[in-house]
């Protein structure tokens, strides 16, 4: 496009140059023909930079070949203008290393960079031009190329998304208990030994206990029956079946009650159990018997395998199988906690009884963030707590204390939650590359909002709109619209905050949806800050 900067200029010039030589009004008789464009035509902030190309067409026999023509972008602002790197064009006759335009014209660009400034939304671009001819200067009225900047990406959360660790208190939990009687290689038989005695003793108070506790509610119990994997399969099934049937007579005659609300289980041979007593055992070459479990299923092949390795199975008869020979006695409990009410009572008096996820959990219902500071630090020293170091990292960017929170984060140096946080901090600092590293190692879904937040501060949108579509990030509905997609942003934009609404409505406006321009702004502009905005903002020039 041909400005009209120069165009609307041509008659002041012709009467400023009247009185200069010919070569000048030469110069200025066809000033009309010199065209000059600026990309984009409204200036856009990427990255804190604001950036435009400026394109000068000078005509065929033009350029007078002894002038120069000095060349100043400048950026005027609300507040003050920045000034930049001027250029200067000259004739084919002067002796000097500028540009030089030929009688035959040229084309010539010129790449112009500004650092944003809050201001700079309400703003013009203009060339500043010096005509020089010998002794003689001409300064020529001001051009303007561009009006306005878009500011719009601006909007980005850049201040980092994170969690906070989940305390670990669990209201209900699931208890089992227990403990069980032996027997000799291929008997039914329940000794009455110390052991034996001391397994159904135990079983019995286990159930007396939670009886009695309040706490806690009985959800089952279970005699289950087992077989060494010796001797074969059918012939172990039976013999775990008698194991059982032994237990509950056991059962009935100990305890002198009936065993009806006993589940009973035979399990045959404990192929799982050999294989956990064998990893847990310090029998040599016990690598051997494990590598063959994990290459045969069929428990006969099994069995044969094992007997062929002679050198270990002796080992094995007498360090293994014998534990394996059993009927176990089995109680499972759920088991009620501390109500929140509970907890913040023991806080007062009895704060020393409270377990890591208890005090973890109080930082959490509590509502101040002196409170939330105290129990994570509490969980912290007392319980060297991970999760009360990270959580006090959280709290001390959510104060934008980066120094602090970076002293607390060296308590959980691998933790992935932890990589993100020291990500946000970097990219606090405008360490872009360090926190793409850290949220990359990070890997969890916060630190691919990051990413995507840190390619929006970089300029990069395509990637931004990849990270973040479908994430529920703050800043995904806006990576969509600097992508240039704002009918995908607006279908998922909300208006749950006058942020919200405000990027809705550049969305719409984007659309050229007037009548959702006007309701997205009203929203947003019961915010002051936003109101502000809204009044200068190149995105609703079409709606004012």
């Amino acid at each position: 496009m041909k400005t009209s900067g120069l165009l609307l200029t041509g008659a002041a010039l012709l009467a400023l140059i009247a009185s200069c030589a010919t070569p000048k009004k030469q110069m200025a008789d066809n000033l009309d023909e010199v065209g000059i464009t600026c990309n984009p035509e409204v200036l856009v902030v990427k990255s804190g930079k604001i950036d435009a190309t400026i394109t000068m067409s000078f005509p065929a026999d033009y350029f007078y070949d002894r002038a120069t023509l000095v060349v100043t972008p400048v950026l005027v602002y609300e507040g003050g203008q920045r000034t930049g790197e001027p250029t200067i064009y000259q004739g084919e006759k002067v002796k000097a290393n500028y540009i030089t335009i030929p009688k035959s014209g040229k084309l010539v660009r010129k790449c112009v960079s500004f650092d944003y400034a809050p201001g700079m939304e309400l703003c013009h671009l203009e060339l500043r031009c010096v005509l020089a001819y010998g002794e003689k200067k001409i300064n020529i009225p001001a051009i303007k190329v561009a009006d306005g900047c878009n500011s719009t990406y601006l909007l980005a959360v850049g201040s980092g998304e994170m969690d906070l660790k989940p305390d670990g208190f669990q209201l209900v939990t699931e208890h089992t208990t227990e403990t069980s009687i032996m027997f000799d290689v291929n008997s039914a038989y329940v000794k009455n030994n110390a052991s034996n005695n001391t397994a159904i003793s135990l079983y019995k108070s286990y159930i007396k206990e939670l009886e009695q506790d309040e706490r806690y509610r009985i959800t089952g119990t279970e005699i289950v029956a087992y077989a060494s994997p010796e001797g074969g399969v059918e012939l172990n099934q039976n013999l775990s079946e008698r194991r059982a049937d032994a237990a509950v007579k056991t059962w009935k005659k100990s305890a002198g009650v009936e065993a009806d609300t006993i589940a009973i289980r035979s399990m045959g041979q404990d192929w799982d159990g050999f294989q956990e007593a064998m990893a847990n055992s310090d029998i040599e070459d016990k690598d051997l018997i494990l590598r063959v479990l994990s290459m045969y299923s069929d428990p006969a092949v099994r069995e044969s395998e094992i007997r062929n390795l002679s050198f270990i199975y002796d080992d094995i008869k007498k360090e293994v199988f014998p534990g394996l020979r059993r009927a176990t006695f089995v109680v499972s409990a759920e088991h009620t906690g501390y109500s929140d009410e509970e907890l913040l009572e023991l806080a007062q008096n009895q704060l020393a009884l409270l377990s890591e996820p208890e005090v973890l959990h109080l930082a959490s219902i509590t509502e101040t963030l002196e409170g939330k500071k105290f129990y994570n630090r509490l969980a912290a020293e007392r319980f060297k707590s991970e999760t009360g170091y990270y959580n006090l990292a959280y709290i001390a960017l959510l104060e934008d204390k980066k120094e602090v929170a970076a002293s607390y984060l060296d308590r959980c140096p691998s933790d992935k939650d932890a990589l993100n946080l020291r990500g946000i901090i970097e990219m606090r600092y405008r360490n872009y590359d360090k926190a793409r590293k850290f949220f990359e190692e990070a890997g969890t879904p916060a630190a691919r909002k990051n990413l995507g937040t840190l390619s929006i501060l970089e300029g990069d949108y395509q990637t931004a709109a990849g990270l973040l579509e479908g994430s529920g990030s703050l800043n995904e509905a806006l990576a969509l619209i600097l992508a240039g997609n704002p009918e995908k942003a607006l279908s998922i934009a909300t208006c749950g905050t006058p942020r919200d609404s405000y990027i809705a409505a550049v969305a719409a406006a984007r659309m050229g949806d007037a009548e959702r321009v006007q309701s997205c702004l009203a929203e947003a502009c019961k915010d002051a800050d936003y109101a502000k905005r809204a009044a200068k903002d190149v995105e609703f020039v079409d709606f004012r």
